[in-house]
């Protein structure tokens, strides 16, 4: 075995449950998903030095077939000069000198921009709130727990930075004297409907409240105290600067400079650069070009016309934002016949789920071309793993439907156009669309008329010295509980629920009636039915038929 080999294989190891000795077993069934690609990736340029795309991994499923393109590779950038791994950070971000006691400011990084934008246009709204709870069981020590907290904070600057328009543009501020809003109630030992109604209660408050970024840290905390051993905490944070892979990273971080001040031991090694620091960085590549080939494939892929996928039903009332939700399930023996579809076409049970639902969402309104809005990590660059701060992107795909071709065929679409996709993910879907409504007078709406997401399963707890930190798979809703105010039309999330999937279809409640969303679900369950236990059939008579129902 050679040191790429032997490195790899580490490598494999640590992201993915690869028993010793089964090199060829591949990628998706040992359970890789596309975050896991993004980390393998990430993790391989920072330990072999060259920069692999998502479709290598999905193209290159095995140990050893990915060893191959590695060495590959590695060969080329000898042969080339280009940089080894210890200084390929040149290429990319790299950490600025900052004053320890005053403070220093940074640009927005772009998707920040777009977000700075809507928020001095509705500073009331609170469209960017989000709210992360974490459940703290066990001795824990309280005094410590938040100096751990106020630690990570001073890690991730974007965490204690205000924001301020400049002659030259938004800009960030970071502050060295900071404080993290927290509330705090004692609410004593209620029965676990009680003490869920009042954490329910707590979000949907905090949900609601806006933070004033110019004076106002993007983060503040709600915690709420049951018992000496049992507490609550709402992490009320601002999208500005914080994304979904956030939420891991922040927990972990707090639990590692809590165990470190129990413990008596070394506070977790510094980061490679800061979230500014990639703000800086990502700021300059834009405006020396580097985005330019991503920009213009999105302006060709993007270019009108769109489909309507306004499902039949739909109501004609003045649009006020208003959302409720309709349950959906994947069943543990529907999920495994996922798996085993997805492994077989060397892609995963994300493609599977989403041409699905495209496909269900094509046969109740007709349309010709399939088209939905989905969230990526966009965490490519070496070190950004590691950080708090706002990554994550909306890309478009689309896929036409030809009615004679099998579902694998399909499948094999919309697998190709989600590569694609993820080949140009760093330019900002709203940057995109700015291009697109000045050239052919287009609206976001067009374009966000459908989304699918298939979320990471949540680590259910984090040990630390006397307790737990459990990060909760999310807030409890009823199935007529009005959400968030939402700009899509209609989107499906699901999530990890054991062996099995379970989620919501969060729809607008001023577009359609319950009815129709329902007719949606029992389309995408006869569909998924279908085409993994007969992937060879035909699309058009597939599509018509759950249409019929």
């Amino acid at each position: 075995m050679n040191d790429t080999a032997e490195r790899l294989r580490n490598l494999w190891n640590e992201l993915l449950d690869h028993p010793a000795g089964a090199e060829d077993l591949d990628f998706f069934s040992l359970g890789g998903q596309s975050l896991i690609a993004t980390r393998l990736i990430g993790r391989i340029t920072e330990e072999l030095g060259v920069q692999l795309r998502l479709r290598d991994v999905f193209d290159h499923p095995t140990l050893a077939s990915l060893g191959v393109l590695v060495d590959a590779a590695r060969e080329r950038t000898r042969e080339t000069g280009a940089r080894a791994a210890d200084d390929a950070p040149a290429d990319g971000p790299v950490r600025l000198a900052h004053p320890p006691l005053r403070p220093y400011g940074a640009p927005l990084a772009p998707l920040q921009e777009r977000f700075w934008k809507v928020e001095r246009v509705l500073p009331q709204a609170a469209f960017f709130n989000q709210v992360m709870r974490v459940d703290l069981t066990g001795d824990l020590d309280r005094r410590l727990l938040m100096s751990a907290l106020r630690g990570t904070v001073r890690r991730h600057d974007v965490l204690r930075a205000t924001l301020e328009e400049g002659p030259d543009g938004p800009r960030q501020t970071v502050r060295p004297d900071f404080t993290v809003p927290v509330r705090q109630r004692e609410y004593g030992d209620l029965d676990e409907a009680a003490r869920e109604e009042v954490i329910r209660r707590a979000a949907k408050a905090e949900s609601r409240l806006p933070f004033d970024l110019v004076r106002e840290i993007p983060l503040r905390l709600r915690v709420l105290r049951f018992t000496a051993t049992r507490s609550a905490v709402l992490v009320v944070t601002h999208h500005i600067a914080f994304d979904g892979w956030s939420r891991g990273q922040l927990v972990a971080d707090v639990a590692a400079h809590y165990r470190a001040r129990v413990e008596g031991t070394a506070a977790p090694e510094p980061l490679a650069y800061t979230y500014t620091d990639f703000a800086a960085w990502q700021a300059g590549h834009r405006a020396a070009g580097g985005m330019d080939a991503s920009r213009a494939y999105w302006l060709d892929r993007l270019a009108p016309p769109y489909p309507d996928l306004r499902l039949p039903g739909a109501l004609d009332d003045e649009d006020e934002y208003r959302s409720a939700t309709q349950p959906v399930a994947v069943p543990a023996a529907a999920l495994a016949s996922v798996a085993r579809l997805a492994r077989r076409e060397n892609t995963t049970d994300f493609t599977v789920l989403l041409a699905v639902f495209l496909l269900a969402v094509a046969s109740r309104c007709g349309a010709p071309e399939t088209m939905a809005a989905i969230q990526v990590a966009n965490r490519r660059w070496p070190g950004t793993q590691k950080l708090v701060g706002l990554f994550s992107n909306t890309l478009v795909l689309r896929a036409p439907i030809d009615p004679a071709a099998p579902f694998e065929a399909y499948l094999r679409t919309v697998r190709a156009a989600l590569l694609e996709a993820f080949d140009h993910q760093d330019v900002p879907l709203e940057e995109v669309v700015d291009a697109l409504r000045e050239r052919d007078g287009i609206d976001l709406a067009d374009l966000l008329q459908v989304g699918f997401a298939l979320q990471d399963p949540w680590v259910p707890e984090t040990p630390v010295p006397g307790g737990l930190l459990r990060q909760a798979s999310g807030l409890a809703v009823g199935d007529d509980q009005e959400l968030d105010p939402t700009t899509f039309g209609l989107t499906m999330e699901l999530r990890a629920d054991g062996p099995a999937l379970c989620g919501y279809v969060t729809y607008k409640a001023d577009r359609y009636p319950p009815d129709v969303i329902k007719a949606l679900v029992a389309t995408f369950d006869g569909i998924l039915r279908t085409v993994t236990e007969e992937p060879c059939t035909a699309v058009g008579p597939l599509v018509a038929e759950q249409a019929a129902l």
